[in-house]
């Protein structure tokens, strides 16, 4: 998969401060590879050794997306060419602008084309977004990112320079942009010179961060929708069964897989795994409830929750009438005329609100699974906001509590 690499660019040391034609500090940094091995690159930019180490290794880089200040370090990205000499007159131009914090977009522009002349198949894209400190400047950072990054490209960020908290900004940034922008892998790497042994500067990749990235993504699917299938899969888990199965109302036979399901992952050393199971443990709780009724009633308030109300009114209707077919006849629960006795006998027993509620949210149900207007003006005024839905459903739920008192001599 094709990537883009962002730097956000910070100010360099000069070796002789007073020169300012005198070169800027270098620093060794330490890459590790599984097959390379310890890696040393030797640079003034940490940008431009982390380029050439993901090259080394046989990524595919689009483009470097380096942002940055008037100040920042640009006339070093000439590190990356073949013959950085080559440029040596633009060089000193923006050099000479560096210094006196003064770079102009239009220098940029300039020093761009300079550079992307000689740097296929690696396209230079430098943007002066500022520092990051106010909201304009925020917002470049993240117009940067959306107008350079190209649909579908992995994205490997650069924080070693710059202000601490633009690799913040952008974080939450590429949250946005995983859908935005199909970014599906997002990785950080950082040279801590602070770390430094024998004069090497370790690089830090953080892979804890991609997941956390999936990890948000499939708890916020659970949270709005009910559907557990992401964070099964974040845990190694298929879940493609199980969730079919509930999702179609098809509750005895989604319970035995869901079950597997939340048995199934051990808790080991991954904290952010750990998260997720406990989730999952706590979406299918339904299915450890001993009776076919108590677990309809469980998935319809699950499904209450995450606004799936369609379901919950059947589910709620269907809880009802399970329980009462187990309090009266004990009979087959899949049987549709037992069904159908334990129903009526339902209605005949029922009285008052009771009786008026329950035929309200059969009502109800049967507009939500025909998409037709009912005839009945209280199903109407239920289907008018999700807050008369919610209540209808709620009340249901009470009356579902209250049937072994109801139903029993």
């Amino acid at each position: 998969m094709p990537a883009t690499l962002v730097s956000f660019l910070g100010t360099g040391r000069k070796n002789s401060p007073q020169d300012p034609r005198s070169e800027y500090t270098l620093t060794t940094y330490g890459f590790t590879h599984p097959r390379l091995g310890t890696v040393e690159q030797t640079t003034s930019l940490f940008g431009a050794a982390l380029l050439r180490f993901l090259l080394q290794c046989g990524a595919t880089i689009d483009r470097w997306l380096v942002l940055g200040t008037s100040a920042s370090l640009w006339s070093e990205l000439n590190q990356v060419l073949d013959k950085p000499g080559s440029v040596l007159e633009e060089y000193c131009q923006i050099d000479d602008k560096v210094l006196t914090r003064s770079a102009t977009a239009g220098d940029l522009e300039t020093w761009q084309g300079v550079l992307n002349a000689q740097a296929a198949p690696v396209e230079f894209q430098l943007c002066l977004t500022g520092e990051g400190l106010e909201q304009t400047s925020q917002q470049k950072i993240a117009r940067a990112l959306f107008d350079h990054v190209p649909r579908g490209n992995d994205i490997i960020f650069d924080i070693s320079h710059g202000f601490r908290h633009q690799p913040v900004i952008a974080t939450y940034v590429v949250s946005l942009m995983r859908w935005t922008h199909a970014v599906r892998n997002v990785s950080f790497f950082s040279g801590v010179w602070e770390a430094r042994q024998n004069d090497v500067a370790p690089v830090v990749e953080l892979p804890i961060c991609q997941e956390l990235v999936e990890a948000a993504e499939a708890a916020a699917v659970l949270d709005v929708t009910g559907n557990y299938e992401p964070v099964a899969q974040r845990l190694g888990l298929d879940a493609s069964l199980a969730w079919f199965m509930e999702s179609t109302n098809q509750l005895a036979n989604a319970r035995k897989p869901a079950k597997q399901l939340a048995d199934s992952y051990l808790d080991g050393a991954d904290i952010v795994q750990a998260e997720l199971a406990r989730l999952l443990r706590d979406r299918l709780q339904w299915a450890s409830h001993g009776t076919f009724a108590a677990r309809c009633r469980e998935s319809a308030g699950a499904a209450l929750e995450h606004g799936d109300y369609v379901r919950a009114a059947i589910l709620a209707y269907e809880a009802i009438i399970s329980q009462c077919l187990q309090l009266l006849y004990r009979g087959d629960l899949f049987n549709y005329e037992h069904r159908e006795a334990a129903e009526q006998e339902l209605f005949n027993r029922l009285s008052g609100d009771d009786r008026r509620n329950l035929k309200i949210l059969q009502w109800t149900r049967n507009a939500c699974a025909h998409g037709t207007r009912s005839n009945q003006a209280e199903a109407q005024q239920a289907l008018r906001s999700p807050q008369d839905f919610r209540a209808l459903v709620i009340q249901s739920f009470d009356l579902f509590a209250r049937l072994p008192t109801l139903l029993t001599p």
